[in-house]
């Protein structure tokens, strides 16, 4: 298929070349530059999973001792609970929206939709 000087082999060689480059390139243009979070996903929930935990055992805690020293067992520790869990509730939904924006970081207030 090539000539006797094999000038049709340099032709196509050239062409897959040239082909080879444009490949490269278009990868190089694809490529996403990332760069990943100062906190990991399991980080984050690790740290939602402590907060709210804390919270329920705070509340828990202080229903327990207004039980002892008050004596109205059970209800100081059942209202204490429930205090608690809204509490780390409240906890987790504060610290979520915190780090919405994907950065872990605090919107500034411009920006901030709320």
């Amino acid at each position: 298929m090539s000539n006797s000087n094999g000038t049709n082999s340099d032709n196509n060689r050239a062409a897959l070349e040239a082909l080879g480059e444009k490949l490269k390139t278009a990868k190089k243009a694809q490529e996403v530059d990332f760069t990943p979070n100062d906190r990991s996903g399991m980080g984050a929930g690790l740290k939602y999973a402590s907060e709210f935990s804390a919270a329920v055992i705070v509340g828990a805690f202080a229903g327990y001792m207004l039980d002892k020293y008050v004596g109205t067992s059970p209800w100081g520790l059942l209202v204490g609970i429930i205090l608690g869990f809204s509490a780390g509730v409240l906890n987790v939904i504060r610290a979520a929206k915190e780090g919405m924006d994907g950065s872990g970081v605090d919107l500034p207030p411009e920006l901030d939709e709320d």
